[in-house]
């Protein structure tokens, strides 16, 4: 039986689609996946650097549930947690997060000119 050894593009491509796969299952997209946590996140851009009193106020879900999507929104790198005394605040951290969606668009991109070079016009 002959073995069919994959050519370059095809590896390429191969690679490109399963570091994408990373990416697209990341915990970081699972954590923006959930609508609730997104409101929660708005809230939090809204206000800028606010603690959990400050940010359930004009929101409909309870303090518990704000405060579990607030660490999971910390645990994947989207906002800063910072004690102060006894009060908690949060807020965006911008860089962290514009890293994590340049990585999402520069994996999507290598693989879109991967599997779908543009097509040339006459």
């Amino acid at each position: 039986m002959a073995i069919k050894l994959k050519s370059q593009a095809e590896k390429k491509k191969e690679t490109a689609i399963e570091a994408l796969d990373l990416v697209l299952d990341s915990k970081f997209l699972n954590a923006l996946a959930e609508p609730s946590r997104v409101e929660v996140l708005k809230q939090v851009i809204r206000l800028g650097k606010a603690d959990i009193t400050e940010l359930s106020e004009g929101m409909k879900l309870d303090r518990s549930v704000i405060s579990r999507h607030l660490g999971i929104l910390q645990e994947v790198g989207i906002l800063i947690r910072e004690k102060q005394g006894k009060h908690v605040y949060y807020q965006l951290d911008p860089r962290n997060a514009i890293q994590k969606f340049k990585s999402i668009l520069q994996h999507l991109e290598e693989l879109v000119m991967i599997c779908c070079p543009p097509v040339k016009s006459n």
